[in-house]
Protein backbone atom coordinates (compact mmCIF):
# COMPACT_ATOMS: atom_id res chain seq x y z
CA UNK A 1 0.00 0.00 0.00
CA UNK A 2 1.35 3.55 -1.01
CA UNK A 3 2.09 5.39 2.07
CA UNK A 4 0.01 9.10 1.84
CA UNK A 5 2.55 11.88 1.96
CA UNK A 6 2.72 14.23 4.75
CA UNK A 7 2.56 17.95 4.58
CA UNK A 8 4.29 19.95 6.72
CA UNK A 9 5.72 23.01 7.61
CA UNK A 10 9.25 23.81 7.29
CA UNK A 11 11.43 22.82 9.95
CA UNK A 12 13.26 25.42 11.92
CA UNK A 13 16.26 23.90 14.10
CA UNK A 14 15.10 25.64 17.00
CA UNK A 15 11.41 23.57 17.13
CA UNK A 16 10.06 20.19 18.28
CA UNK A 17 8.45 18.93 15.45
CA UNK A 18 5.40 16.32 16.57
CA UNK A 19 3.28 14.39 14.14
CA UNK A 20 0.18 12.99 15.41
CA UNK A 21 -2.82 11.42 14.76
CA UNK A 22 -5.70 13.56 13.03
CA UNK A 23 -7.31 12.18 16.61
CA UNK A 24 -5.23 14.71 18.47
CA UNK A 25 -5.68 17.80 16.40
CA UNK A 26 -7.42 20.04 18.95
CA UNK A 27 -5.76 18.55 22.24
CA UNK A 28 -2.38 18.24 20.86
CA UNK A 29 -3.01 22.09 19.11
CA UNK A 30 -3.62 23.28 23.17
CA UNK A 31 -0.89 21.21 24.41
CA UNK A 32 1.81 22.47 22.57
CA UNK A 33 0.30 26.02 22.60
CA UNK A 34 0.99 25.66 26.87
CA UNK A 35 4.09 24.07 26.43
CA UNK A 36 5.19 26.62 24.12
CA UNK A 37 4.10 29.31 26.88
CA UNK A 38 6.21 27.41 29.78
CA UNK A 39 9.27 26.40 27.82
CA UNK A 40 9.45 29.30 24.92
CA UNK A 41 9.98 25.90 22.32
CA UNK A 42 8.29 26.40 19.27
CA UNK A 43 6.00 22.80 18.71
CA UNK A 44 5.47 22.28 14.99
CA UNK A 45 2.86 19.58 14.42
CA UNK A 46 1.76 18.03 11.55
CA UNK A 47 -1.63 15.59 11.87
CA UNK A 48 -2.03 12.64 9.50
CA UNK A 49 -3.76 9.42 10.13
CA UNK A 50 -1.41 7.19 12.35
CA UNK A 51 -0.42 4.56 9.77
CA UNK A 52 0.59 7.32 7.40
CA UNK A 53 2.76 8.84 10.42
CA UNK A 54 3.74 6.08 11.69
CA UNK A 55 4.95 5.31 7.79
CA UNK A 56 6.29 8.72 7.02
CA UNK A 57 8.48 8.52 10.40
CA UNK A 58 10.04 5.10 9.91
CA UNK A 59 11.28 6.34 6.73
CA UNK A 60 13.23 9.56 8.41
CA UNK A 61 10.50 12.13 8.13
CA UNK A 62 11.75 14.88 10.11
CA UNK A 63 9.77 14.76 13.53
CA UNK A 64 11.21 14.80 16.73
CA UNK A 65 8.26 12.41 18.11
CA UNK A 66 5.60 10.82 16.93
CA UNK A 67 1.92 10.82 18.77
CA UNK A 68 0.08 7.22 17.62
CA UNK A 69 -3.33 5.93 18.28
CA UNK A 70 -2.59 2.21 17.62
CA UNK A 71 -0.24 0.30 20.14
CA UNK A 72 0.23 -2.05 17.02
CA UNK A 73 1.80 1.14 14.87
CA UNK A 74 4.16 2.41 17.90
CA UNK A 75 5.18 -1.65 18.44
CA UNK A 76 6.33 -1.67 14.47
CA UNK A 77 8.36 1.73 15.59
CA UNK A 78 10.22 -0.25 17.94
CA UNK A 79 10.79 -3.13 15.85
CA UNK A 80 11.54 -1.19 12.97
CA UNK A 81 14.40 0.38 15.15
CA UNK A 82 13.26 4.08 14.45
CA UNK A 83 12.70 4.75 18.61
CA UNK A 84 14.05 2.56 21.23
CA UNK A 85 10.44 2.61 22.91
CA UNK A 86 6.76 4.15 23.03
CA UNK A 87 5.12 5.87 26.09
CA UNK A 88 1.15 6.00 26.60
CA UNK A 89 0.18 8.94 27.16
CA UNK A 90 -3.70 9.24 26.95
CA UNK A 91 -6.57 7.04 25.70
CA UNK A 92 -10.40 7.33 24.37
CA UNK A 93 -13.71 5.85 24.03
CA UNK A 94 -14.95 4.50 20.48
CA UNK A 95 -18.59 5.31 19.62
CA UNK A 96 -21.10 5.69 17.10
CA UNK A 97 -21.81 9.00 15.76
CA UNK A 98 -24.73 11.13 14.49
CA UNK A 99 -26.10 14.19 14.20
CA UNK A 100 -29.60 14.70 15.58
CA UNK A 101 -29.91 11.36 16.64
CA UNK A 102 -31.81 9.40 19.70
CA UNK A 103 -29.56 7.20 21.56
CA UNK A 104 -29.18 3.46 20.91
CA UNK A 105 -29.52 1.03 23.73
CA UNK A 106 -29.24 -2.15 21.69
CA UNK A 107 -26.29 -2.16 19.30
CA UNK A 108 -28.39 -4.74 17.06
CA UNK A 109 -30.53 -1.51 16.34
CA UNK A 110 -27.58 0.15 14.27
CA UNK A 111 -28.15 -1.67 11.22
CA UNK A 112 -31.64 -0.01 11.17
CA UNK A 113 -30.66 3.72 12.55
CA UNK A 114 -28.41 3.62 9.24
CA UNK A 115 -31.86 3.27 6.68
CA UNK A 116 -30.66 3.14 3.64
CA UNK A 117 -27.68 5.66 3.97
CA UNK A 118 -23.91 4.75 4.36
CA UNK A 119 -21.33 4.45 7.46
CA UNK A 120 -18.85 6.46 7.64
CA UNK A 121 -15.67 4.91 8.88
CA UNK A 122 -11.55 5.93 8.78
CA UNK A 123 -9.72 3.01 6.66
CA UNK A 124 -10.92 -0.26 8.34
CA UNK A 125 -7.38 -2.27 7.38
CA UNK A 126 -5.00 0.66 8.40
CA UNK A 127 -6.40 3.90 10.24
CA UNK A 128 -6.73 2.55 14.24
CA UNK A 129 -10.32 4.14 14.30
CA UNK A 130 -11.21 1.87 11.80
CA UNK A 131 -9.93 -1.02 12.91
CA UNK A 132 -11.41 -0.40 16.27
CA UNK A 133 -14.37 0.12 14.49
CA UNK A 134 -14.57 -3.10 12.51
CA UNK A 135 -13.38 -4.82 15.35
CA UNK A 136 -16.24 -3.78 17.56
CA UNK A 137 -18.83 -4.86 14.52
CA UNK A 138 -17.58 -7.82 14.16
CA UNK A 139 -17.34 -8.82 17.80
CA UNK A 140 -20.88 -7.60 17.76
CA UNK A 141 -22.15 -10.05 14.78
CA UNK A 142 -22.42 -7.26 12.70
CA UNK A 143 -19.67 -6.54 10.09
CA UNK A 144 -21.07 -8.80 7.71
CA UNK A 145 -24.39 -7.35 7.68
CA UNK A 146 -23.31 -3.28 7.31
CA UNK A 147 -19.67 -3.92 5.33
CA UNK A 148 -20.95 -3.25 2.12
CA UNK A 149 -22.46 -0.11 3.37
CA UNK A 150 -19.19 1.60 5.35
CA UNK A 151 -17.40 4.49 2.98
CA UNK A 152 -14.11 4.50 4.02
CA UNK A 153 -11.84 7.62 4.71
CA UNK A 154 -8.19 8.40 5.08
CA UNK A 155 -8.60 9.29 8.79
CA UNK A 156 -11.15 9.27 11.33
CA UNK A 157 -11.77 13.19 11.30
CA UNK A 158 -12.70 12.69 7.53
CA UNK A 159 -15.26 9.49 8.10
CA UNK A 160 -16.78 12.15 10.34
CA UNK A 161 -16.80 14.42 7.84
CA UNK A 162 -19.29 12.59 6.03
CA UNK A 163 -21.65 12.61 8.81
CA UNK A 164 -21.16 16.90 9.26
CA UNK A 165 -22.48 17.27 5.71
CA UNK A 166 -25.56 15.01 5.89
CA UNK A 167 -23.51 12.37 3.10
CA UNK A 168 -23.52 9.56 5.94
CA UNK A 169 -26.24 9.16 8.86
CA UNK A 170 -23.73 7.49 11.04
CA UNK A 171 -19.89 7.19 11.47
CA UNK A 172 -17.50 5.32 14.00
CA UNK A 173 -15.38 7.97 15.55
CA UNK A 174 -13.67 8.20 19.54
CA UNK A 175 -15.54 10.51 22.26
CA UNK A 176 -13.05 13.26 21.81
CA UNK A 177 -14.31 13.92 18.37
CA UNK A 178 -17.53 15.22 19.80
CA UNK A 179 -15.85 17.51 21.99
CA UNK A 180 -13.93 19.26 18.91
CA UNK A 181 -17.12 18.70 16.32
CA UNK A 182 -19.94 19.84 18.58
CA UNK A 183 -22.46 19.59 16.27
CA UNK A 184 -21.97 15.86 16.07
CA UNK A 185 -23.85 13.60 18.98
CA UNK A 186 -23.07 10.40 20.59
CA UNK A 187 -25.48 7.54 19.37
CA UNK A 188 -23.90 4.26 21.33
CA UNK A 189 -20.42 3.65 22.66
CA UNK A 190 -19.26 0.73 22.12
CA UNK A 191 -17.92 -1.93 25.28
CA UNK A 192 -14.00 -1.76 25.89
CA UNK A 193 -14.53 -5.56 25.56
CA UNK A 194 -15.35 -5.48 21.80
CA UNK A 195 -11.98 -3.37 20.43
CA UNK A 196 -8.82 -3.57 21.32
CA UNK A 197 -7.44 -1.09 23.89
CA UNK A 198 -7.64 2.21 22.60
CA UNK A 199 -4.32 3.49 23.61
CA UNK A 200 -2.51 6.69 22.75
CA UNK A 201 1.64 5.85 22.78
CA UNK A 202 4.29 8.70 22.33
CA UNK A 203 7.56 8.26 20.44
CA UNK A 204 10.39 10.15 21.39
CA UNK A 205 12.63 10.17 17.68
CA UNK A 206 15.49 13.11 18.65
CA UNK A 207 16.89 13.64 21.79
CA UNK A 208 15.83 17.10 21.57
CA UNK A 209 12.00 16.22 22.37
CA UNK A 210 12.80 14.67 25.30
CA UNK A 211 11.71 17.53 27.65
CA UNK A 212 8.32 17.49 25.34
CA UNK A 213 7.84 13.79 26.18
CA UNK A 214 8.28 14.84 29.86
CA UNK A 215 5.55 17.32 29.98
CA UNK A 216 2.79 15.16 28.12
CA UNK A 217 2.66 12.86 30.96
CA UNK A 218 2.13 17.13 33.40
CA UNK A 219 -0.79 17.10 35.25
CA UNK A 220 -1.06 19.99 32.98
CA UNK A 221 -0.88 17.83 29.76
CA UNK A 222 -2.76 15.58 31.51
CA UNK A 223 -5.67 18.22 31.76
CA UNK A 224 -5.80 19.57 28.48
CA UNK A 225 -6.37 15.78 27.11
CA UNK A 226 -9.13 15.45 29.40
CA UNK A 227 -11.24 18.76 28.44
CA UNK A 228 -10.74 17.32 24.53
CA UNK A 229 -12.65 13.98 25.91
CA UNK A 230 -9.62 11.68 26.28
CA UNK A 231 -9.24 9.41 29.26
CA UNK A 232 -6.42 10.69 31.79
CA UNK A 233 -3.57 7.69 32.38
CA UNK A 234 -1.09 8.25 35.43
CA UNK A 235 0.56 11.49 35.59
CA UNK A 236 3.23 13.07 37.12
CA UNK A 237 2.82 14.69 40.78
Amino acid sequence: MACPQVVHSEIQPDTITVFAASSLRDAVGEVAQHYTAETGTDVVLVFAATSAIARQVGGAAPADVALLADQDWADWLVAQGTVAQVTAFAGNQLVLIGRDDAPIADPQDIEAALGDGVLAMAQVDAVPAGRYGKAALVSLGLWNSVAARVVQAANVRAALRFVELGEAPLGIGYASDLVALPNLTQVYAFAPDTHPDIIYSAAQVTPKSADFMVYLQSVAAQDSLVRWGFSRLDVAP
